[in-house]
């Protein structure tokens, strides 16, 4: 997998604080730091100690993390320190990217862009550019991550610091094969590869070898180059001495192995890397490689060794709420009570590999719905931004026409008449965002509410399986009669509920479309509420269950029934008027 971007670009966020780093709480140091926060006045020396106290928290407590440095900007703000005030509101940001309250975060960097435009401070802004790439790469918005990737390589090349063009060129090279664009991502990750060998910073080196090597493993399936890397990447940390990242290189080594179907050798790296995790107590990799090592025994028919290490995995993955462990790990432990003849636990692990299934959906809803709203609160912030900037231009020229002639009286009224235009088509304009925030949430529900339908049939599908091998004829046939009610439930309960929430949203779509065509039937209905939201006829087809070409005739016979003959009418146009 790819290094951590977010962990990565803090390194170099670093050097704006002299005295502090971004490592796992030191309690003698931070008590000593909190000792000296109850003698401090409010100074420059407070705010300081207040910054040093948020970064000794940030790896183990980002919340208060985030308190420490909004009390240090209150402070700054208050006695008019602009350099601190902007030190402060950098390292909210950080805090608040660590708690993932992206909102907050970019509301930070925005801040101490202005106030350090205001005094010319630019590697202060490129600081607060990099947090706002940091949150659209997190948000998954990898274009706009580039955009100020871009920008701060700019700045750092005409100040030629050749070290944070490594870094940033790093960044970019990440941004672009999150884009899919690998051959580009690959040319930036090879010059920041070129640039941290000059500068001898092994950390770069070995960060951009495990990079290149994700990108050949994950969208080349070239596991003999990925090995390459890796194994460089494992040499620079024998000289770092970083046990936790030496673990994670044997593991994706092992990993490679596996796909080339070198078992032996996948299995020794995998031993070594499950040796390290469990020496550094990091129980998270360390449930992740007995998972490994348990797909690796049940593909070898050893049971006895598969099921120790899948059991092991699941209770510390249970211990630490890590989801996505726990559908992996279920899922282990389903096929290893199949293989074992116990339908009942295989059945156990099915259902809870589902529910963690729903709970990873759902998740990522979530994460897509919050990624549209802060768009959308983006762009609605940019319009009250800019209506101010008119009010006050408009607040302006009353002052300059109130003393002049007749004449410019005219040209103000011209003028209040063309505001008054432009702020009607923002308003129009910020409704038409709105409608389109609603129809984007309504699709994700829609998908939401499909990816639930696919696990019911899953589920069924499983509830059959396991039936099969039911010993007793009723335990069969009770099995049976569930999977069935599964089924016809499922699309059922999809359809009517996707019917109220699109009612919701577009009020009186149905009845403006029957009081002027009353004899279209309940699937034609459906099929133009699908059409409203603008999917294709690929999207309609994958939702419904049937072949593109049904709906195409669909379409066909549809236009048909709204009369529309001339074929220059857009049909989702037409239907967007209802």
């Amino acid at each position: 997998m790819f290094a951590d971007k977010l962990k990565y670009t803090f390194a170099f966020l670093v050097f704006i604080f002299s005295h502090i780093v971004l490592t796992a709480q030191n309690k003698s140091t931070f008590d000593s730091l909190s000792k000296e926060l109850i003698n401090s006045k409010e100074s420059v020396e407070k705010i300081d100690i207040l910054l040093a106290l948020s970064a000794e928290s940030i790896g183990n407590n980002s919340e208060q993390a985030a308190k420490y440095a909004e009390e240090a900007y209150q402070i700054a703000n208050s006695q008019n320190y602009n350099k601190e005030a902007v030190k402060s509101l950098l390292q909210m940001g950080m805090s608040f990217i660590r708690t993932n309250n992206y909102g907050r975060a970019f509301e930070s960097a925005e801040k101490a862009i202005e106030l350090a435009s205001y005094k010319n401070m630019n590697g202060d802004i490129a600081q607060a550019k990099a947090l706002m790439a940091i949150v659209y790469y997190e948000l998954g918005d990898y274009e706009k991550s580039a955009k100020y990737d871009f920008e701060n390589l700019k700045y750092y090349e005409e100040v030629n610091d050749l070290k944070q063009i490594g870094i940033v060129l790093g960044n970019i090279g990440i941004d672009f094969c999150k884009q899919n664009n690998y051959q580009k991502g690959l040319e930036y990750l090879q010059k920041s590869f070129d640039i941290a060998m000059k500068n001898n910073d092994l950390h770069g080196v070995a960060y951009q070898y495990n990079n290149i090597a994700s990108v050949y493993t994950e969208y080349y399936n070239d596991f003999r180059m990925a090995l390459v890397y890796y194994n460089e990447a494992l040499k620079i940390n024998s000289k770092l001495g970083d046990k936790r990242q030496e673990g994670i290189y044997l593991m994706n080594i092992g990993n490679c192995y596996s796909k080339l179907l070198e078992n032996d050798s996948a299995l020794m790296y995998y031993q070594q890397a499950n040796t390290i995790f469990k020496e550094i107590s990091n129980s998270n990799l360390y449930a992740e490689c007995q998972i490994l090592l348990g797909e690796y025994y049940l593909s070898n028919n050893s049971l006895s060794q598969s099921l120790p290490a899948a059991d092991t995995a699941f209770k510390i993955s249970e211990q630490n709420d890590n989801i996505v462990n726990i559908k992996a790990v279920a899922g282990l432990l389903h096929r290893i009570y199949l293989s074992k003849k116990d339908t009942i636990r295989a059945y156990h692990y099915a259902m809870i590999e589902n529910q963690a299934k729903d709970t990873l959906v759902e998740m990522q809803n979530q994460q897509e719905v919050y990624k549209l709203e802060f768009q959308y609160n983006l762009e609605k912030n940019d319009k009250v931004k800019q209506i101010a900037r008119q009010k006050k231009e408009e607040f302006m020229l009353i002052i300059i026409l109130s003393l002049v002639s007749g004449l410019i009286i005219v040209i103000l009224l011209f003028s209040r008449h063309r505001i008054k235009t432009k702020n009607v088509a923002l308003k129009n304009e910020a409704m038409e965002k709105e409608l389109q925030f609603k129809n984007k949430e309504l699709t994700i529900n829609l998908l939401s509410l499909i990816k639930k339908n696919e696990m019911l049939s899953d589920i069924s599908n499983k509830l059959t399986e396991i039936g099969r091998g039911a010993k007793r004829e009723e335990t069969k046939d009770a099995i049976a009669r569930i999977a069935r009610e599964i089924r016809k439930s499922s699309d059922d309960k999809m359809l009517k509920e996707f019917s109220l929430r699109f009612q919701e949203v577009h009020v009186g779509f149905y009845d403006n479309l029957l009081k002027q065509f009353p004899d279209l039937s309940a699937n034609e209905l459906k099929l133009c509420a699908l059409l409203r939201l603008n999917m294709s006829s690929k999207d309609i087809s994958e939702i419904t269950g049937q072949r593109i070409q049904t709906i195409d005739h669909a379409r066909y016979r549809l236009r048909k029934k709204l009369s529309i003959s001339n074929s220059d009418i857009n049909l989702v146009a037409y239907l967007a008027k209802f």
